[in-house]
């Protein structure tokens, strides 16, 4: 019986050296995993930084410049807020054109880019929050405007129905849309080599 318990405790010890090695181990692994996880945050931060300062190169190289921005339409539908996530995701926003130079560089570019068409991109301006209360997407509010005025089709026009600007590639003239319709959009980005 004594030879028995011996054995008992023998077996007993050699299990708990083995736990407490694989306690060990798995305390080790722990500690890579969490190393290799803060390694892949890094690494999915540096391409997003990548992706952003990619896009603001391809801006200003293929788009617009204009100053101290540049523009680039991109000709693939998107809704307002899907542009706007665009836009953001390649280190821009969309178009905030503040006044009517920048207004009228930005509607020659658009007409060149779909000449002889007429497509409609999304601006980077909405009345979301407030009806009537149009801001730029970086929440300034917009104090030049370009709505389209005729007769027949005087802009804005849609109330609390229609949220988001888009600006007409023919002439340059601002309407109010859906928010959910997709369409084309211009990015707009900082040009560092201007600065």
């Amino acid at each position: 019986m004594d030879q028995a318990i011996h054995k008992l405790n023998v077996g007993h010890y050699t299990l708990d050296v083995k736990v407490s090695q694989l306690m060990d181990r798995l305390s080790r692994m722990d500690a890579k995993v969490g190393e290799l996880e803060d390694n892949i945050r890094e690494v999915y931060q540096h391409s997003k930084d990548n992706r952003k300062e990619t896009g603001r190169l391809e801006g200003c190289q293929k788009g617009r410049r204009m100053g101290y921005k540049c523009y680039l339409v991109y000709n693939s539908y998107e809704d307002y807020a899907g542009a706007a996530r665009k836009c953001l995701e390649r280190g821009g926003r969309m178009a905030m054109p503040r006044d009517r130079k920048e207004q009228e560089a930005l509607a020659d570019y658009v007409k060149s880019f779909f000449h002889p068409g007429n497509w409609p991109v999304w601006l980077g301006i909405n009345d979301l929050r407030s009806e009537g209360m149009y801001v730029f997407d970086d929440g300034t509010r917009v104090s030049y405007f370009q709505w389209r005025k005729h007769f027949l089709s005087s802009q804005p026009d849609g109330g609390r129905r229609e949220n988001c600007v888009a600006m007409s590639s023919d002439d340059g003239d601002w309407w109010d849309h859906y928010c959910d319709r997709t369409m084309n959009y211009v990015c707009e980005f900082d040009d560092r080599v201007a600065l």
